[in-house]
């Protein structure tokens, strides 16, 4: 049976019901349609007003030794914060892949896209979903959330924002 390509994403993408490619790998960006470019800032100069339209799309990955500040702002040991709020994703570097903690991603009814310690995989990825953390119109752990969280602002460049790869490359080196 010929893989049919989907209308709905681009043409890389197969329909896996079809027998076509798996999801996309990890280490790799694919366009996702669905996300809309955010309406323009009301003030740039001004920075990160927590506006969540980040938070409300996907949540940022941490960097090494942060899920224990995050964990203890909640009360919680570093092992429940991830059983209970974090997948596993992950990054190819040229090095061999890298795992990392993120937080759960919710579907559109509230409920986590993934059971909690997951493997992130191509088609989670591509998800818009809001960051378990984000709660009403703000980051229950602001104080300690994640690196990629922390440095992102929605009025830079994509290439001044810190990505993924460089994420990967801090876990890779332990800092």
């Amino acid at each position: 049976m010929k893989a049919k390509t989907s209308g709905l994403l681009s043409e890389e993408v197969r329909d896996v019901a079809a027998g076509g490619d798996a999801a996309p790998e990890a280490g790799t960006d694919v366009e996702n349609p669905y996300w809309a470019d955010p309406p323009p800032h009301p003030c740039p100069e001004k920075g990160c007003i927590r506006r969540g339209l980040c938070c409300s799309s996907s949540p940022g990955w941490f960097a090494p030794g942060e899920i224990e500040a995050a964990a203890a702002l909640l009360g919680l040991a570093p092992d429940a914060f991830v059983r209970t709020y974090c997948v596993i994703d992950a990054w190819d570097l040229p090095e061999g892949r890298v795992e990392v903690f993120a937080p759960l991603k919710l579907a559109r009814d509230g409920s986590p896209a993934l059971p909690p310690l997951s493997r992130a995989d191509g088609w989670y990825r591509l998800l818009r979903g809001a960051c378990v953390f984000f709660e009403g119109g703000g980051c229950r752990i602001y104080a300690a959330r994640p690196a990629e969280c922390r440095a992102y602002l929605c009025t830079n460049p994509p290439e001044q924002n810190l990505s993924h790869e460089q994420l990967a490359r801090r876990w890779r080196e332990g800092s």
